[in-house]
């Protein structure tokens, strides 16, 4: 009876051993709703990632530590889908993280490059997340095998371009609040799934040519708060932006040229951007020079004739900017989440929330990683702008209705440089009623003191009669 009984002990305590090393408790100071599913390890002070994390956690987040190297840290944890290392103070991106990872969330750290090789592992990416660090390069590469990467923000770095070799999988775009200068045709024409581009707060002048002919998906463009020229090279934006998408970008401000500055670009002609455009073509016998002039007035053609058109279109009301129906995202593309909608993610669920959650556990479902389109807290370009243009606003989207707020204030120097002649008359006359008014009232009162005077006695004179009598 007695090595029967040791033996069965001995299996139990085996047993129980064997449970606590694959169910690890939850690591000191962090929140564990779900132990081995979630585990929030935020604002701690961490030099280090905690050793009972257990190995089977999929959403793990050490936000708001002081993590400075966390190479190979994570590469056991082959069962993570989401992962947060934001606020922290690493100074490259991290090595050797596992392949399985779908959202990775690096903003507010320290980090100035991306090396080819870095994410070379991390082909299920769906969401990387880099807002507010130092990057000023990302080498040629980089992004190219993710090829399931759906959400990328670069939002508030020191990049001169876009990164280059961009994956054609990628909806949605931030490059805002960097020293963007130039738009490179080769990294936006492989975009064809692009849906939201924010571009706004950068260096940008013009855009190119046929930038964006080829975003057949665009739905929602930022542009506001750049330097823009509003010359001749602008017209191929101000051409896209009258046909059919008034609503994207009807605050944008020029800087140049001086007699232009602070004007809305959309309220300008064609004329005031590009004059020269409308002086005569001289015309010489040879067939170059023919040609040319045939190139050149039907690109006047096109001009005036796209510019007439919303011109007229827009006449049906000025005041919104507003004769086509709204295109709308659909909800399931926007705030899907591979947990569903209803189950905590890194993107919803806060460490505050986590400490009120109950110890339930839950599954992922799908692998599709969370993103939000909503817009962000615009910043000016820190190197080369000139500073933000008063009343300017970085808010285009597609989903809801714009009203650009438009000064429609009269002055006596805009009335006077009215061409319409009716109404310089109606202004003569005017003129002329309200000097004969003014004589007339002048007469009229001058008439009335005079009588004044003749009907009342001096005082004297009514003295000496009273003594005579």
């Amino acid at each position: 009876m007695r090595p029967s009984l040791l033996c069965c002990l001995l299996l139990y305590l085996s047993s129980s051993l064997l449970a606590g090393l694959v169910v690890s408790p939850c690591p000191k100071g962090c929140c564990c709703p779900s132990p081995g599913a979630l585990v929030l390890c935020e604002s701690l002070g961490l030099h280090t990632l905690p050793r009972s994390v257990p190995l089977s956690t999929a959403i793990l987040s050490v936000a708001r530590n002081r993590l400075c190297n966390v190479d190979n840290v994570f590469q056991p944890y082959s069962g993570l889908q989401e992962l947060s290392l934001s606020h922290n103070q690493l100074v490259r991106f991290p090595r050797g993280l596992p392949s399985s990872l779908e959202t990775l969330q690096l903003q507010e750290n320290q980090i100035t490059y991306i090396m080819a090789g870095s994410l070379r592992q991390l082909g299920n990416l769906t969401r990387l997340d880099l807002e507010d660090n130092r990057i000023r390069a990302i080498q040629p590469g980089a992004l190219q095998g993710l090829t399931r990467l759906r959400m990328l923000t670069l939002k508030g770095n020191r990049l001169s371009r876009l990164p280059p070799n961009l994956p054609s999988s990628l909806i949605h775009l931030d490059v805002s609040a960097n020293c963007i200068s130039t738009l490179d045709l080769s990294s936006l024409g492989a975009l064809v799934n692009l849906q939201v581009l924010k571009i706004n707060s950068n260096c940008l002048r013009s855009i190119p040519e046929r930038a964006f002919d080829g975003l057949s998906r665009l739905r929602s463009v930022e542009l506001a708060n750049n330097q823009w020229v509003c010359e001749c090279d602008i017209l191929y934006l101000y051409r896209w932006l009258l046909t059919d998408r008034l609503r994207m970008a009807t605050d944008l401000v020029c800087t140049a040229p001086l007699h232009l500055a602070q004007k809305l670009l959309l309220t300008l002609s064609v004329m005031a951007i590009c004059p020269k455009l409308f002086k005569p073509v001289e015309r010489k016998s040879t067939s170059v020079n023919t040609e040319s002039g045939k190139v050149v007035e039907s690109h006047i053609e096109q001009t005036i004739s796209a510019y007439m058109l919303v011109r007229s279109d827009t006449a049906c009301n000025a005041s919104s900017f507003r004769c086509r129906e709204s295109s709308k995202l659909p909800e399931s593309t926007i705030s899907r989440s591979f947990f569903g909608s209803d189950q905590p993610t890194l993107e919803r669920l806060s460490y505050e929330d986590c400490l009120s959650l109950n110890l339930t556990s839950f599954i992922p479902q799908s692998t599709q990683a969370p993103y939000s389109l909503a817009t962000d807290e615009e910043a000016s370009c820190v190197e080369n702008s000139t500073g933000k243009p008063p009343g300017a606003s970085a808010t285009v989207t597609s989903t809801g209705s714009m009203t650009p707020t438009r000064d429609t204030e009269l002055t006596p120097r805009t009335i006077l440089q009215s061409s319409d002649p009716a109404l310089i008359a109606i202004l003569a006359v005017l003129c002329v009623l309200t000097g004969l008014l003014m004589l007339t009232v002048l007469l009229v009162l001058k008439d009335i003191l005079l009588r004044n005077l003749r009907v009342a006695p001096l005082p004297q004179v009514q003295g000496d009669i009273s003594t005579h009598s």
